[in-house]
């Protein structure tokens, strides 16, 4: 008997902040990511903010936070980011920074 593998796809969106001028750690922590959870709890599946740390040579981190935003499905993703909520939560990244964040979408394969 050979077990056959679950199929699940998992859509992970990253959002990544350079380093800014400004960026307010404790509003996005406490604020900007607890909003994003309350209003696309119906979406997401989950979320993970990751610090950016130095490099073992010392040098900078290319991003200073990502945050990882775990959806079921891409019709998961699209809701969320045309949604009744999605001008609200992307308006709130001027609370907390100057920075403008990348996005970037990816399938879980491994």
């Amino acid at each position: 008997m050979t077990d056959t593998p679950k199929e699940t796809t998992m859509i992970i969106v990253s959002v990544m902040y350079e380093k800014a001028e400004r960026f307010d750690e404790d509003y996005y922590l406490n604020s900007h990511m607890p909003l994003v959870r309350d209003r696309w709890k119906a979406e997401l599946s989950g979320t993970r903010v990751l610090k950016g740390t130095p490099a073992p040579d010392g040098s900078a981190p290319p991003f200073i936070i990502v945050a990882e935003l775990s959806f079921a499905t891409m019709g998961d993703v699209q809701q969320a980011m045309s949604g009744a909520h999605a001008a609200e939560i992307f308006g709130d990244v001027a609370n907390f920074t100057d920075a403008k964040p990348k996005q970037m979408i990816s399938e879980v394969i491994g």
